[in-house]
Parts: structure tokens; sequence; C-alpha cells
């Protein structure tokens, strides 16, 4: 998220899922220069930022490099610091963190071009002229530009570098002349997208969205003659957003009058003398991969063999930001005592000084302590308050009440003056949020696979126990069914992405439903776990966020997760997220909690979930806090992308989009 997961509780998500919102150029061109822009205009140093302002403004050399190392290696020419780009997710550029202590919803969002697009930095190849913007949001994107909630495609401002445009810009009207001087030949106009949530493209002569190199950048001065026509358009389907679909397109039309005849000898290459600094040199080379990857011989167990040993920190030595994947691991049976031990008391150190704010984080923390068989007490006792368990919308929900359920913990008694937290009123905010198709989104009106598949991995324990909750799930997995694609994918915001498959994996398992066979999550042959496959990245290392994408470290931790989910679920093991299996260190401080788990008799025992009417589907038991059993019940990347998405910086991204892994990763 909602605004998914918009992630926006700063979702996709926290590090804000909306992004770490880039997404790939069209060219795979490995010189030229690109200019790199970071800024915090929003947080003042006064109210408590590292700094504000414009950090960088500079045009550097590609070099052959990715955008995640040529990033890395400006900011550190320029003696600045960044933490994240490498894993696609910036979390803190030279002391401004997402969620900070004075801007709890901030984050960081990637801008590509004037437009925040639907991947992270590491899915970005660069090529001459393009611009790369790093901007500091504490308004899920709105106060920089990004609006989710809005649908506008038009333009709030158009200049030219020359001539007289008429009449005079108004985003109402498309048709204009650009009277140019005799001696032009060539033109740079700079549109301005009134949400730049959708991107825009200049075309000459001829209005070609479907083409990927037709195009001109706002950098480029474009070769003209009297008589040529410019066209821009705004937010064609043909372009890949992380905006609501089925959005009309704006297109805006400029006639060219006067200006040189003769435009042969002009100069197209990108503007780039406005650099005020020295240069970026590299010489690194591209690195690309000639693996074919046979996806359909991969195995659960082959790809979890890999995952493990790409995404597990040297020498096992877990340190906070590790949590999904010591979680993982935790569940697989990889992580011993003295590992769980050194982990936990890094954990204890780090939050000491900078503890945790949101309910993501304090509900990450629970799953992993309950995971590891640590006390996680603490945590718990501040998801007691239900206004910082709903603060961030249905994301904080969903991780909660995921929390409370990971080993059947009663909830803390809230502090006086705070709303106590109930299961009741956790699974009540959540349904209340389904939309009318039967799914759900952190942000809008448009369902969401992948915060589709965290709400249902929430609901499971109480599927066939809670008559509300059946009846929510089940038309859930019938949209679910529904919407998935023939290889066995599934879209949000005009393209497949790793996510979403893993998130609607974990959800299965966790409600007893094989991904891999059951028929109405099979679609021409291929299964959910058949389009999780098909995100395997060419070289063998993990998971990519979109189709044909390079490895992205965020999608491989949840496609992880996923893969654990079902190998557990094949296993007749119990849930990803039910951890009752395990014997706690200690038993979480039940002296003062909530009275109302008193008042049903049969609270106790533990819940087996139901098939969702499958007859091809295994049960795994799970078991729920004593306050859970009143009739009425007490929940991205793109989920991940919902909570990740706080730091905004794939979506934002990827991340969908969608869930919180929390700032603190």
């Amino acid at each position: 998220m909602r605004r998914s997961t918009r992630y926006f509780s700063y979702a996709a998500a926290t590090a804000l899922l909306i992004p770490n919102l880039a997404v790939a150029a069209s060219a795979d061109e490995t010189s030229g220069r690109v200019r790199i822009v970071v800024e915090n205009n929003t947080f003042a140093v006064s109210d408590g930022a590292a700094w504000e302002g414009t950090l960088l403004d500079k045009w550097v050399d590609i070099g052959g490099m990715s955008a995640a190392d040529l990033f890395d290696k400006t900011l550190k020419d320029s003696g600045f610091t960044q933490t994240g780009a490498k894993d696609n997710w910036i979390t803190d550029i030279n002391g401004l963190s997402a969620g900070a202590d004075a801007a709890e919803m901030g984050g960081w969002m990637v801008g590509f071009d004037d437009w925040y697009g639907n991947s992270g930095i590491t899915s970005l190849t660069l090529e001459d002229g393009d611009e790369i913007m790093l901007s500091y949001s504490l308004d899920w994107g709105a106060d920089v530009g990004y609006d989710y909630m809005s649908v506008s495609t038009k333009l709030s401002s158009l200049t030219a570098d020359s001539g007289e445009l008429s009449p005079d810009f108004a985003s109402d009207i498309t048709e204009y002349t650009l009277t140019l001087p005799a001696d032009s030949k060539s033109v740079k106009v700079t549109p301005t997208a009134e949400n730049k949530g959708f991107r825009y493209k200049i075309y000459k002569n001829e209005y070609t969205p479907e083409s990927d190199s037709a195009d001109f950048k706002r950098t480029e001065s474009i070769p003209v003659e009297d008589g040529d026509t410019l066209y821009i358009g705004v937010g064609n389907a043909a372009w890949h957003s992380y905006m609501p679909d089925g959005v009309t397109e704006t297109v805006y039309k400029i006639t060219v009058s006067g200006g040189s005849n003769d435009a042969s000898d002009t100069d197209t290459t990108s503007d780039t003398t406005t650099d005020t600094a020295e240069d970026t040199d590299s010489s690194e080379e591209p690195v690309s991969s000639d693996t074919d990857t046979d996806r359909a011989s991969l195995t659960v167990d082959s790809m979890i063999s890999v995952l493990h040993s790409e995404l597990t920190p040297a020498d096992n030595a877990y340190a906070p930001g590790d949590e999904w994947v010591i979680l993982t691991n935790a569940r697989l049976g990889y992580v011993n005592d003295k590992e769980a031990d050194a982990y936990a008391a890094k954990l204890n150190d780090a939050l000491k000084n900078d503890p945790a704010k949101r309910a993501t984080d304090h509900a990450k923390y629970t799953l992993v302590l309950t995971a590891l068989g640590k006390d996680a007490s603490s945590y718990l006792k501040a998801l007691s308050d239900f206004e910082l368990a709903s603060k961030q919308g249905i994301n904080g929900l969903v991780y909660t009440l995921l929390a409370f359920d990971s080993n059947n913990y009663d909830i803390p008694k809230a502090e006086s003056g705070k709303e106590q937290t109930t299961r009741e009123k956790l699974i009540a905010a959540i349904l209340d949020a389904q939309l009318s198709d039967g799914g759900w989104a952190f942000f809008g009106e448009t369902y969401e696979p992948d915060m589709t598949g965290m709400v249902l991995q929430a609901l499971a324990p109480y599927y066939g126990k809670n008559s509300d909750v059946t009846k929510a799930v089940d038309s859930a997995l019938k949209l679910l069914s529904e919407k998935q694609n023939s290889d066995g994918t599934y879209t949000s915001y005009g393209a497949p992405n790793c996510e979403n498959s893993a998130q609607i994996i974990i959800a299965l398992s966790a409600l007893g439903i094989d991904a891999d066979k059951d028929e109405r999550f099979v679609k021409s042959g291929n299964s959910v776990l058949d389009g999780l496959k098909a995100f395997w990245a060419e070289d063998n290392t993990g998971f990519a966020h979109a189709l044909n994408e390079e490895r992205n470290a965020l999608s491989s931790i949840q496609s992880y997760e996923a893969l654990c989910a079902y190998k557990r679920f094949i296993g007749s093991k119990t849930a990803f997220y039910d951890m009752t299996d395990l014997t706690k260190e200690t038993e979480a401080k039940n002296s003062d909690t909530d009275s109302s788990k008193n008042e049903s008799s049969s609270s106790s025992s533990s819940k087996t979930s139901n098939t969702a009417s499958s007859a091809n589907t295994q049960t795994t038991t799970t078991t729920t806090g004593t306050d859970s059993a009143v009739s009425t019940g007490d929940s991205g990347y793109g989920a991940f992308m919902a909570v990740l998405m706080f730091s905004f910086a794939a979506a934002v991204v990827s991340l969908r989009k969608k869930r919180d892994k929390g700032t603190t990763e």
C-alpha cells in the first residue's frame, strides 16, 4: 500500500511502497551523461531535518556503470553518504533518513526523467540525457508532485527555450502554435505534469507512443523547421506507471511556425552543460550474463538453496536490517541458538538509540523474535494501542494481527488514555477496507494482488471460524483466480511483478491451498508457483521485480519467504507466520492483558485452517490469541512494497508495491 500500500502509509509501504519509484529506461546505452539531483524541499532543518534544500545537482558520465553504482559513487565523490541504493531501497541520504524522528511518515522517492515510476533504482538502464532525482517526501509523494489519488493526465506547465507559444499555456488547452525566430534550427520544450505519477513523452511529426525509441527527452534540443508538429502525450497506457489503470491520456499538439528550413546539421544531443561540479569518471564495464536459465527445471528446494546462499550474510552474522532473511532462515531451520542470540543482542543495542516507532516495525520485530524463540513482549505492548496499529492503514492492521497471532499472544492492556487493540477491531477494520470486487489496496479503489495476498495471510486463521471473514476470503480468492494471467503471474499498474506472486503464494499456503496444483490457480497449465519462477533472474542468483530484469534484492527476499511458506505447506507444517510450533524462550507477559480475553471459554483452543473449498489442499494448524474466539473475530514490492514503501525510494515501488518491511532495514 489504503493508498497500495501504495503502501503508502509510506508502504509500498513503509520505507514508503511508493515506490522506490523508478523505471527502466527504454534503451541499453552505457555511455553519455546523466543528471543526478538530490533535494529536500519538504522537511525543514528547524523541524528536525539533517539538511534541507538541494544537496546535489550534477551531470556525470555514465561510464558503463549501473544506476545504483553511479548514484553511490557520485555521492561519495561529492562527500556525501547514502544507504540502500544497491539493495534497491534508499533509506538514508547524508543523514536524512526515511521515518526520521520528526518525520515519521517521511521517505525518499526516486524520480526518473521527471516521473515517479514503478521500479527501483537498480532497474534503471541509463542513457545519455537521463535525469535521476531523489526527493524527500512527507506526504506520500503529493508534496513532490506525485498524487496517487489524482487521475489527472494534464500538464501544469509547458515552456520552450526559444520562440513564443500561442495561446498562453493552460492545462485544458491542448493545441498551440510555437513561433520561432527565423534562424532557429532546434527547440527544447519542457513539460511538467500535474501529477508526476504519469509519464509524459515528446514526439515529432508522428505520435507513436508504442515506440520505445522515437521520443525526445526534455533535456534534448529537437531539430525543427517550419511546419513541424510536436506531440506531448501524458499518461499513455503503453508507459507503465504506478497509477490506477483505466486512465485517459492527454495529448498536446504544438505546430512549429518559422525557424530555419534546414535543421539537418542541428546537434540533437542532450544539453548537459549545466554541470557545476567535476565529472564522474569510471573505467568499470557493464556486467552482462550469458546464462541461459531453464526455469522449467527450477524446484522449490533448488531456488531456496540459491536464495539462502545469496541472501544470508557472511558467517551468518545477522544484524538489524536482516529481519526478513533471518526470519525465513529460522522457519527453514537454518538458524542456530548462537546466531539467534547474537542477532537479538545487536537488535537490542540498535533500538536503544533508535527505538521502533511504527506499528509495522513493532510487528516485524515481534515476528522475528518469535521465530527465534525470543521475548517479544515489549513490541507487543506497543501494538496494544489501536491508534498506532491503525495509523499506517491496512498495512499496519495486517501486520499487527499477524504479530499477535504468530504465537497465540494475548493482547496486552493498553496504557491509560489509549484505545485498546482487540482482534475484533483489527478484523473489523480490515474487512471494512475490502473493495467492491473482493480485493484490497493500500491506496485507491483498484485491487492490488500483493496487498490482497497480505490481507489473506492475516485472515487465514479465522477462515471457516468467522462467517464474515469466510465470506470476505472467498470473495478475494474468486477475484485472484479470475485475475491470474495465462503465464501464472499477476498484473498491477500495467505489468506483472514478482511480489504479487510471492504474497499470493504465502496467502494460499496459509489457507491450505496448493499454489502449484489447485485448479482455480492454474491458467493455461501455469500455476502461481510457475508465475513466480517467471521472475527468476538470468544470472541464477535470485528473483527480479519485473519480467526480464536483473535480480532485485527485495524481490528475492519476498520470494524466499514464499518458497519457505510453500515448502512448509507441502511438508504439512504450520503456516509461515504461525509459529505455535516453536517453544518461546520467554512467554509474553500476560499479567496486564486485555480483560476481553476472558469473555470466551473456548478462546484458548487452537484453530485449524479451512481448506477454502478446495479438494486439492492440505490442512495446516494455527493458533490465535485468547481474545479472538468471539464470533465476530477480533491485518507491498508492489506489501513488502507497502511497508517498504515508506522508504519510498520499487515504489514504489517494488515497491507495488507494496509491504512494510520497515524503514529500519
